[in-house]
């Protein structure tokens, strides 16, 4: 559950990320476990950008970013979004500010309770998640082939045919390797080995997600369905059944996919 994206009281989690309920980009990895775990967050995008922003890439130059005034203001300093922050209630614990989506989702995994136990399945659980962000990651470039910082408009032709490669070559090669770690874990088990959901099952999922909205479509032959990996097919719909992610789907809340970018 999530409150609005502005609000007087001062929220115990935060997710930072550009324009909130616009798109689902990279915060939407965190916005799932939140949102499953029940905890009310709040969307944010603001003071991201400029000289006093909390994100250091986006503060205009190096100086900007070695200069020291936002020390004790952060918790921790950040390079860019998606970012957590995280303010226990309880006002005892100290405050937690971090970015990068894997440090993201495995603190989020410490604090939610989706969390591996043992040091096994968490080495695994973070092989998964970091190849998955690889996968999107290596996705997304494919729409901006030519300038990696410019729209998918601007470079549409490289775009389109570098994505439809992709679709027809490494996706599958990605979508095969995760198909053997679901086989491996067992069709309804946890996809770490272990005995509850982690970090990694939310992270497999949401890249799945992303590949079916982008990809499923006449322009890319419908490389989902036509990909030959029915264990992982099967993971992707038994995940999307869980109850509070079905809620905030349909609460009206759930930012679109952008449509250009697996964003």
């Amino acid at each position: 559950m999530t409150s609005s994206t502005s609000s007087n009281a001062v929220p115990e989690w935060t997710v930072l990320y550009h324009s909130p309920g616009t798109l689902k980009g990279r915060g939407e990895f965190l916005r799932l476990m939140l949102e499953d775990a029940g905890v009310a967050y709040l969307d944010s995008g603001d003071g991201l950008y400029g000289p006093q922003g909390s994100m250091d890439m986006f503060r205009g130059s190096p100086a900007l970013i070695s200069v020291s005034d936002d020390i004790s203001s952060q918790p921790f300093p950040v390079l860019y979004p998606p970012a957590i922050w995280h303010r226990p209630s309880n006002g005892d614990d100290e405050q937690v500010f971090v970015n990068q989506v894997g440090a993201c989702m495995e603190y989020l995994g410490e604090a939610l309770g989706y969390a591996p136990k043992s040091a096994k399945e968490r080495a695994q659980a973070t092989s998964i998640t970091l190849n998955a962000l690889d996968y999107i990651g290596e996705g997304r470039s494919t729409f901006h082939p030519v300038q990696n910082h410019a729209s998918y408009k601007d470079q549409k032709e490289e775009a389109d045919e570098a994505s439809k490669e992709f679709s027809k070559d490494r996706m599958l090669k990605y979508l095969a390797h995760f198909d053997k770690i679901v086989k491996k874990a067992g069709l309804s088990n946890p996809v770490a080995g272990g005995s509850g959901v982690t970090y990694a099952d939310f992270c497999l999922f949401h890249v799945l997600d992303a590949s079916v909205h982008q990809f499923n479509t006449d322009f890319y032959e419908h490389a989902w369905d036509a990909a030959n990996v029915p264990a992982l097919k099967e993971f992707y719909e038994h995940f999307k059944k869980r109850p509070n992610l079905q809620a905030y789907w349909k609460s009206g809340r759930a930012a679109p996919y952008a449509g250009d970018s697996m964003m």
